[in-house]
């Protein structure tokens, strides 16, 4: 009886997931970069749109809450960098870049419609929203 396992039951020994390729498989490697490269680019765009703003109440509360939502969107793409190996704080952070991503889409709108923000400045950061989305979800 030379076989310790007579029972073939499964040895969690022979599961290694510190595979050398398995590591460079996670898109939080393959795009983190990318995505903070954008998420860079909006926060200096959505700068720039708070910058043209005007001096009114309602445009400070504007002002106040797309730098807000681009510096969450900043911040949770590092943060999710970092935490790569700890599965629901990567999903923590997807979910809140993508509430704040709709916050800021939202609070474009009010640029163009309150405050009378020339819709070709918002384009611009229209389209590198878009840009980021097919980061993060088709790489």
């Amino acid at each position: 009886m030379g076989n310790d396992n007579p029972g073939n039951f499964f040895d969690a020994e022979n599961f290694d997931d510190s595979e050398s390729g398995s590591e460079s498989l996670k898109p939080v490697k393959l795009y983190g970069k990318q995505l903070f490269k954008k998420a860079i680019d909006i926060l200096n765009l959505s700068q720039t749109i708070c910058d043209v703003l005007p001096e009114r109440k309602h445009a400070e509360v504007t002002r106040s809450l797309m730098m807000g939502n681009t510096i969450t969107v900043t911040t949770k793409i590092k943060g999710a960098m970092a935490a790569d190996d700890v599965y629901s704080l990567v999903m923590e952070n997807a979910v809140i870049i993508k509430v704040n991503i709709c916050q800021l889409k939202d609070q474009l709108w009010a640029c163009e419609a309150i405050h009378n923000v020339e819709e070709r400045y918002l384009d611009v950061l229209k389209k590198e929203i878009k840009l980021l989305k097919k980061y993060l979800y088709n790489g």
